[in-house]
């Protein structure tokens, strides 16, 4: 049951730090914090990652769809996974709030807000930090952690 209340506090967190943090953004088009690397630059994206199918009509009935079908399949294997670990089920909680985080938005306002902008990389926010983070975390899980990981660290 804590692992419950603390998978959905950490939901929460995210959710939350994500539309807050697009709020208080919204509108700042150009502000330097490191020169010629990080900025704060408010964008609009309505395609995915790299804005990838946002000019085609259907993309955002896509992603809401697609969102949707993610979050519940998720879901339902944080509800029935029989693997009991805690860094599994975190990663998959950080992937389901970032997706939720742009949802809100999608809905909302038709596009994603965007307003981490790295020059060497993209634009991006705290919904796609958590989901990349979380993906990451998939990934550790199932080459090291995972009882049959594929490098797996063996105990003396």
């Amino acid at each position: 049951m804590l692992s419950v209340i603390i998978y959905s506090l950490i939901f929460i967190a995210v959710v939350a730090a994500d539309q807050i943090t697009k709020a208080i953004t919204d509108g700042v088009f150009q502000l330097e914090i490191i020169k010629d690397l990080l900025y704060l630059s408010s964008t609009r994206n309505t395609g995915a990652a790299f804005s990838m199918l946002g000019d085609a009509p259907w993309a955002q009935t896509f992603f809401l769809i697609l969102t949707v079908i993610a979050v519940v399949l998720a879901t339902v294997f944080l509800i029935f996974n029989k693997k009991k670990s805690k860094w599994l089920d975190v990663s998959v909680v950080f992937i389901i709030s970032g997706a939720i985080g742009n949802f809100i938005d999608r809905v909302a306002l038709g596009s994603v807000r965007d307003f981490i902008y790295v020059t060497f990389f993209a634009n991006f926010n705290v919904a796609d930090i958590a989901i990349s983070v979380g993906a990451i975390m998939l990934v550790v899980y199932f080459l090291f952690i995972d009882r049959d990981a594929v490098f797996k660290i063996k105990k003396k």
